[in-house]
């Protein structure tokens, strides 16, 4: 028999070239390969459901990790694909359930591409704008149990160490942890430029002729919108003050201690403190989903200096959340050198490589990086256990407390720098509704109440136990 004609054939493959387009896909934050996703590439038609394939078949750019997918072409194409719906199975079996609507708007990380961090020096900060009040929905709410996120390679931190140099109220080991800090994280693969690594001490070259990289309120808050700014799903950060804290009575009512912890910038006496408030506004409320926030406070009151919702429970092993909680979208998690109604130590000595056997420094960021350096891929309760037993081993009654945007299995999570994918990786938001809500109103704390502040300090100085109580911080004698 004579063969087939071949037009037809070449005819058919023609159509289907012209049936089918190549589109690149952003992949959710918290969703991971095996997955479904909706991809709508023309305005008003029905989206096609892709699955996401293997991590290997990745790329990552500064928009987040993508693959290359062929589906049917069904209109001429827009500039980006959207994802339309992401569906998540509890277990690998059973009911799929519908965690949102990925819209054009609510994903802005997939509309258009990110521009490079700026240095510190080119960086212009803006006045404090407070986050609003009220809840309201998030951009994205993943399902309990989705998977983490991958980092996307991009590290920075900021670390500000204040001695007060000159004060009744000065300090010796701030400095020193801020230094200190540095070297662990460019350790830890951050890199060593103003772009990655801003540092904001008081003494020892911490001050250029322009007061650039001086410790002061402006520069401070500077720092944190620095930090944050342009930061995008897979990015890791890191956050370290240690220097004064205190206490102001809250007036708003959402405090459940009746006061707004703050830290104290070198010029506090004339530019005043920062409150938790602030920071909360500054370094948490702007984060997206996807992006990880690591914060250690070395200072005094300093348990929810970060204002964030839930609070772990050491004893019960377990997280409890505020009366009156913040919620927002990123991974964020604080060290705090003490709980609200504590005092942190300023001590000498005894914090192990790298550092001297008689040097200065804020007892909870020497035990804190002594527990890394003891074990580097520790769970969070042992990490803090190890935190804890190096204070109580040194004489030190401050007890470490471990806040967090977004609640996880403690006994499973790694900590880690990087928050690479052996630690965990990153926890996308869970929070189905993010903002201030106000469920009970607190009455303010009585100022100079349970706790003297460094104002009354600074004015006089009491000796307790062979310990100076300033400001609320303990200097050694």
């Amino acid at each position: 028999h004579a063969p087939a004609p071949q037009a037809p054939i070449h005819q058919t493959q023609q159509q289907q070239q012209q049936q089918f387009q190549t589109v690149r896909v952003t992949v959710p934050p918290g969703m991971a390969p095996g997955q479904k996703l909706g991809v709508r590439t023309g305005q008003g038609e029905a989206p096609t459901t892709v699955t996401i394939p293997p991590r290997n078949q990745w790329q990552y750019g500064a928009g987040g990790a993508q693959f290359a997918v062929r589906i049917p072409k069904k209109a001429a194409p827009p500039n980006r694909p959207v994802v339309v719906q992401g569906t998540y199975t509890a277990g690998g079996g059973g009911a799929t359930s519908h965690p949102q609507a990925y819209q054009p708007h609510s994903m802005p990380h997939q509309q258009h591409q990110l521009r490079p961090w700026q240095s510190w020096d080119s960086f212009r900060g803006k006045s404090y704008d407070p986050a609003p009040l009220g809840m309201r929905r998030p951009d994205v709410v993943s399902p309990p149990g989705a998977p983490s996120m991958r980092p996307s390679g991009r590290r920075r931190a900021l670390l500000v160490g204040i001695n007060y140099p000159g004060t009744r109220a000065e300090l010796r080991g701030c400095v020193n942890d801020a230094r200190n800090m540095k070297r662990v994280l460019t350790s830890e693969g951050f890199r060593d430029d103003p772009t990655h690594i801003v540092m904001l001490v008081d003494e020892g070259g911490g001050a250029d002729s322009r007061n650039n990289t001086k410790p002061t309120r402006s520069n401070i808050m500077r720092g944190m919108q620095w930090l944050v700014h342009d930061a995008c799903p897979g990015d890791v950060l890191f956050f370290h003050f240690s220097g004064h804290g205190a206490q102001v009575p809250d007036r708003t009512g959402h405090e459940a201690d009746g006061f707004n912890e703050t830290i104290l910038p070198v010029d506090f006496k004339s530019a005043g403190q920062i409150s938790d408030d602030e920071i909360w506004g500054n370094l948490v409320w702007p984060l997206k989903s996807g992006v990880r926030l690591t914060s250690l406070m070395d200072c005094c009151h300093s348990g929810t200096g970060l204002d964030l919702p839930f609070e772990y429970d050491l004893r019960g092993r377990r997280w409890v959340e505020d009366i009156n909680p913040a919620h927002s979208q990123g991974d964020v998690v604080q060290f705090s050198g003490c709980e609200d109604a504590q005092t942190s130590a300023d001590a000498v000595g005894g914090g192990g490589d790298p550092f001297s056997k008689y040097q200065a420094g804020g007892a909870m960021t020497q035990s804190f990086i002594r527990a890394h350096q003891e074990n580097p891929r520790a769970t969070y309760p042992s990490f803090m256990d190890s935190i804890h037993r190096h204070l109580k081993r040194r004489g030190f009654r401050q007890r470490p407390a471990l806040t967090s945007s977004q609640s996880f299995d403690v006994s499973s999570r790694i900590f880690s720098f990087a928050a690479d994918d052996d630690g965990g990786g990153i926890k996308p938001n869970g929070n189905a509704e993010i903002g201030r809500i106000k469920r009970k109103h607190i009455k303010p704390g009585r100022a100079n109440g349970g706790s003297r502040t460094v104002m009354d300090a600074l004015s006089g100085a009491a000796t307790v136990a062979g310990f100076m109580a300033i400001g609320g911080m303990f200097l050694g004698d």
